[in-house]
């Protein structure tokens, strides 16, 4: 069974989203791309999303890299950190 990750992005974070934007990725690089534009889209550098999580900038870089080293707790907090919640799911059906 494949596993899905689906991102939410909450508009509660920023006033520009009414909705919730919805991402369906099937992998970590996919997941580190739809984190990076987010912190982007907020205007982050890697440095101050990674102070705001405690982590280091290299942390952050491999992050949106998809590098399978990478905790998902790690990957959790982060996309917590820039709004985005991460729902995961086995199978066919999210």
């Amino acid at each position: 069974m494949p596993t899905r990750i689906k991102l939410l992005t909450r508009p509660d974070h920023d006033p520009r989203f009414d909705q919730p934007a919805r991402t369906t990725c099937s992998n970590l690089s996919e997941v580190g791309r739809v984190l990076r534009t987010r912190r982007r889209e907020l205007g982050w550098s890697q440095d101050l999303a990674a102070q705001v999580c405690g982590f280091n900038q290299r942390m952050i870089s491999e992050i949106e890299r998809g590098a399978r080293k990478v905790a998902f707790d790690r990957v959790a907090l982060y996309a917590s950190r820039l709004g985005v919640d991460i729902i995961l799911s086995i199978g066919d059906k999210l």
